[in-house]
């Protein structure tokens, strides 16, 4: 196989950072933009016949669709990834997405189409999920490995900061059309930033056009130690390692989504806090977490990824009874705080140490297939899932939050015991080599 690519220097590096980061905020506000209306407009577009809560439900379960599609995606990808390249299944996994979400722009709601525009919402949404399955993988592995040895942390908390960009543009994009009447919000409003998505479409391609592929991928093909079954190798000979990312990954993710999805619905149909205000709260701490990010991911490169990780953790466990009360208060100036805490430190510590962690704990070979699978199996199993889960629990209680705060804390403390086993340290080398020096039991042991 031949791959023309220059070795990475400093303005491929450059290129790189550049093109993930606007490929991630572009990819991110597509995916985010369909969690939003979700969790407010939804319900009222294809399912107007069923109760507010039943409706609230299943629009929350057209969301989980695409968390199922995920691991699919990312398995797909990881093999592409590994087999023909970071580059190109970046490319491809962008105009899938960019398409999808136009489409969603389009769609026929219930009152024109009946059942159909429910029906086409979910295809278009299962795409969706595909795509955003092969884009995380690909993004951290790629910017990493462009990375000098001592900068991996900050490197890897520049994509994360492409899927703040992500949140923050979306929910801006909806914080302004919010502005309009309902009427004319039900009837057109809510398309907007969907059509949107065409015009980044084209400038995503041509910046993702310019970056070179892989330094580390390109000395793989050249050495001939790529896998011909990445997934298989993964499977059979970094079982813990998948599990270990996987487990880890659970409260980064519930506790985001928490904040980008399930409160804003739960603040504005229950509590009566107006969708601005939670938009608005939503925004603050998306750009708080975007300042933070870098800094984490710098002191990660001085202090150790996993270091990093954990004390995000701890912070995670120790913050959610607080940020819940602040959130029952209906005071927009602590919901406010109340975001900028969690998500500009507990989430955004974890999240900015996690990608350079996940990505050394995998070899060349099967690195985009073994952090891509592990963590979109993740989202399957515990983010995607969590908007109907905290719905169920809530009821249960008769409208009580202390069995859903109960559930976050058991998730952290569960990616806390999954980080603190120990799980093996890959230095970023051509997989043969890593391999020969870096099996599990005889591997680094804490990053």
């Amino acid at each position: 196989m031949a791959i023309n690519v220059r070795p990475s220097d400093k303005r491929q590096r450059r290129v790189a950072v550049s093109s993930t980061l606007i490929g991630a905020t572009i990819e991110w506000y597509d995916f985010f933009i369909f969690g939003v209306i979700s969790a407010l407009f939804l319900n009222k577009l294809f399912f107007p016949t069923f109760d507010p809560t039943t409706g609230t439900i299943l629009g929350f379960m057209t969301f989980a669709t695409a968390w199922l599609a995920r691991p699919i995606g990312g398995i797909v990808a990881g093999h592409l990834g590994d087999r023909i390249g970071r580059k190109t299944t970046l490319l491809w996994s962008f105009i899938i997405m960019g398409a999808a979400t136009m489409m969603i722009g389009l769609l026929p709601t219930y009152d024109t189409a009946g059942a159909t525009g429910a029906v086409l919402l979910v295809i278009l949404r299962v795409v969706q999920g595909l795509s955003v399955g092969a884009e995380y993988g690909g993004a951290v592995v790629t910017v990493v490995e462009h990375a000098e040895e001592s900068k991996r942390g900050l490197y890897g908390s520049l994509p994360q900061v492409g899927s703040m960009l992500g949140l923050l543009l979306g929910n801006g994009t909806f914080f302004l059309i919010t502005r309009l009447d309902q009427g004319a919000l039900i009837a057109w409003g809510w398309r907007v930033p969907f059509l949107l998505s065409a015009v980044m479409l084209g400038v995503g391609i041509y910046i993702r056009g310019r970056m070179a592929e892989s330094p580390d991928f390109v000395k793989a093909v050249e050495e001939g130690t790529t896998e011909a079954q990445p997934l298989l190798t993964v499977i059979r000979d970094y079982p813990r390692q998948l599990i270990a990312v996987m487990l880890a990954q659970a409260a980064p993710n519930t506790f985001f989504w928490m904040c980008a999805v399930f409160m804003v619905s739960y603040s504005v149909k229950t509590l009566g806090i107006s969708q601005a205000e939670m938009l608005g709260a939503v925004c603050v701490g998306a750009a708080v977490e975007i300042c933070t990010l870098p800094l984490f991911g710098m002191l990660a490169d001085r202090i150790g990824r996993r270091k990093v990780f954990v004390g995000g953790l701890v912070f995670l466990v120790l913050s959610a009874f607080p940020f819940f009360v602040a959130v029952q208060s209906k005071s927009f100036v602590w919901i406010v705080v109340g975001y900028a805490v969690l998500l500009g430190v507990g989430h955004s510590a974890t999240f900015a140490s996690q990608a350079s962690l996940f990505a050394e704990m995998f070899p060349t070979s099967v690195r985009y297939t073994g952090l891509s699978a592990a963590y979109q199996a993740s989202g399957a199993i515990f983010a995607g899932p969590l908007p109907i889960i905290a719905t169920l629990l809530i009821a249960a209680q008769g409208g009580a939050l202390w069995l859903f705060i109960g559930y976050m804390m058991l998730i952290a403390v569960i990616s806390l015991a999954a980080i603190m086993a120990g799980t093996p340290h890959y230095t970023l080398l051509p997989a043969r080599r890593v391999q020969k020096q870096s099996r599990p039991r005889s591997a680094e042991a804490s990053v």
